[in-house]
């Protein structure tokens, strides 16, 4: 049987927020560590979506080291539908699921519907999922995943990001964020680091509370779309060596919250524009396949470690 090409793959890379700055780190990994002991088989794993949907999400597959904070797992998502690759029952009773075990379906099997790779430490998180597709959905799960140990605290993944090559951070003059959604927002730069939004929900909502929901104000504003609300976030000055950081956390926490589908674009004070994509940081690999769905995951997951130790 002739060897299947390499498989090309875009890692995205994001940043652990520590929810507590007493400490050094998140402290996500040991927290995962204790869930995956009480947690230990893959049916009290499911992370149901909706109450009226069967549909759920899954932390399938993992490896987490038991001498380092390292993490790495596959995320599956099953549905209760004829299409796509079956999951057996008893499968869940097992510690973990394999690509090898999805099978062929029928109705009254629960389905897989599609999976992703990630890997992680206690700073830094790195997924391949496509660039159209947020980063919400395992923050989610990891939160609730983790939820029992963790108590009042959440977790949050921002994306990471930095200045187009070439480009310096003196050099920005604005950055703007636009799309169909009904949110844009230009973020300009300055000596303190400022942000400016244009967000006409949050408008929306603040007339609607002074006027009522149902004024005829109100609807004339919208129907012309004349509302706007300015959010300035003022980040302290740095010392300069530090612009790089203070410009990844700013940048990433605005691209983590705003839409996905929402465009953004880079002027510079040349008169430069760039596609805002270029400005997050992502690593190309190749690795085997061993079938049309099925790559090697122990390869895939040295990647992901050696991502994870170069974004220190």
């Amino acid at each position: 049987m002739p060897k299947s090409s390499p498989k090309k793959l875009t890692l995205r890379a994001f940043r652990i927020e520590n929810p507590k700055l007493s400490r050094r780190n998140s402290g996500l990994v040991d927290l995962l560590r204790q869930a995956l002991v009480a947690k230990s088989t893959a049916a009290v794993r499911r992370m149901e979506l909706n109450s009226e949907s069967l549909e759920r999400e899954l932390l399938a597959n993992y490896y987490i080291s038991a001498n380092h904070p390292y993490m790495f797992g596959m995320m599956l998502r099953v549905i209760p539908a004829e299409s796509g690759g079956s999951l057996c029952e008893e499968l869940f009773k097992r510690q973990f699921i394999t690509m090898a075990d999805v099978n062929a379906g029928s109705a009254e099997q629960s389905q897989y519907k599609g999976h992703f790779y990630f890997a992680l430490n206690n700073d830094y998180l790195v997924v391949d999922l496509p660039g159209n597709v947020g980063i919400a959905r395992l923050q989610t799960y990891i939160n609730w995943l983790v939820k029992d140990f963790s108590p009042g605290q959440l977790f949050q993944f921002s994306e990471m990001m930095q200045p187009p090559e070439g480009v310096s951070l003196s050099q920005i003059k604005s950055i703007q964020f636009g799309g169909t959604s009904g949110v844009a927002a230009d973020v300009v730069t300055g000596g303190v680091g400022s942000i400016t939004a244009l967000l006409e929900n949050i408008t929306s909502g603040v007339i609607e509370t002074l006027l009522g929901p149902c004024s005829s104000v109100l609807e004339q504003l919208r129907d012309n779309q004349l509302l706007e609300a300015r959010l300035l976030i003022k980040v302290k000055k740095k010392p300069k060596e530090m612009e790089q950081d203070e410009f990844q956390r700013v940048m990433g926490a605005v691209a983590t919250i705003a839409p996905e589908h929402v465009g953004v674009t880079i002027h510079t004070k040349g008169g430069g524009k760039y596609d805002g994509r270029e400005m997050r940081v992502v690593k190309s690999i190749s690795v085997d396949c061993i079938s049309s769905n099925r790559i090697s995951e122990e390869q895939l997951k040295q990647e992901m470690e050696l991502f994870l130790n170069e974004l220190k």
